[in-house]
């Protein structure tokens, strides 16, 4: 099986090379006629790619990459695959990683006692069926509280500090204001070569705004990372946030779906040591 960290890399590389390509274009440089004129020029002879294959593309491919940056930025033209197929749409990121945890911890936990403290933690809401629950524990054999779904990972790591950043949010206890219990977010940014937290936030909602804010102070901070490397929450996907990466020439990645191990860096280094986590926010 190929690496995530390799597909992300190699993700990485082909955004930038069709950037290449465009950037005339989206920067009102070119010297042809018009845009149709440059697409047909740079398209004339094959081209080589970043793998080293050699390909003639149509004209009308650049003409798409475009049309996707225009719309979504630099993620727009950023390759992803999707790895969802046969999961269940009933449960969340949360929840699914939720499930794992209490199986490993209390592995005689059944999946009624497992749903009713999804609910009570507001990982799901309540007009989801616990058979959801019973089958994804089914399915995922978790009697032994194994994941079947681990990925063999090589060690991976930027070479310098700014190279990429991880993202990632964590739900953090309740607390009761004015009579109102709700619950907090903390959203964490850590350099991926130092494992330095770079941006750090509490909240009392997940939103994309709340991430835009903390990944502002960081790059005010510390400047601007080649990669950001997020999950599929809608936090981190959204035509916002690829606009700004693709205004400021940071290439944004994110995880497969369901993969939530491909961050462990952040959720290990920020969130499993939450003093470290207050120190920084």
């Amino acid at each position: 099986m190929i690496d995530n960290n390799k597909q992300m890399s190699d993700a990485a590389e082909m955004a930038q090379f069709r950037f290449a390509l465009i950037a005339p274009v989206i920067h009102n440089l070119y010297t042809d006629s018009s845009r149709t004129a440059y697409y047909k020029r740079i398209t004339k002879d094959p081209l080589t790619f970043p793998d080293g294959s050699v390909k003639k593309i149509s004209y009308r491919t650049v003409e798409k990459w475009v049309s996707l940056y225009s719309r979504f930025g630099i993620d727009g033209i950023t390759p992803r695959s999707r790895d969802d197929k046969g999961s269940t749409r009933a449960l969340n990121d949360a929840a699914i990683e939720e499930i794992y945890r209490l199986k490993k911890g209390f592995p005689r936990l059944n999946a009624t006692q497992i749903y009713n403290q999804l609910i009570s933690g507001g990982f799901i809401p309540a007009t989801v069926n616990v058979s959801a629950v019973q089958r994804f524990i089914k399915k995922n054999d978790l009697k032994g509280a194994r994941n079947p779904n681990v990925r063999d990972r090589k060690a991976f790591e930027e070479d310098a500090f700014g190279k990429m950043w991880q993202c990632d949010t964590c739900y953090f206890p309740h607390i009761t204001e004015n009579g109102v219990s709700r619950r907090v977010y903390a959203v964490c940014i850590i350099d991926d070569h130092s494992r330095m937290i770079v941006g750090s936030g509490l909240f009392y909602s997940d939103s994309a705004y709340n991430f835009q804010k903390v990944f502002k102070n960081a790059v005010a901070t510390y400047g601007i990372p080649n990669k950001l490397y997020t999950d599929n929450g809608s936090p981190y996907v959204n035509a916002q946030l690829a606009l700004i990466c693709g205004s400021i020439g940071t290439v944004l990645l994110h995880t497969k779906v369901r993969d939530g191990a491909s961050k462990a860096k952040i959720l290990y280094d920020a969130f499993y040591y939450p003093q470290v986590f207050m120190r920084s926010a």
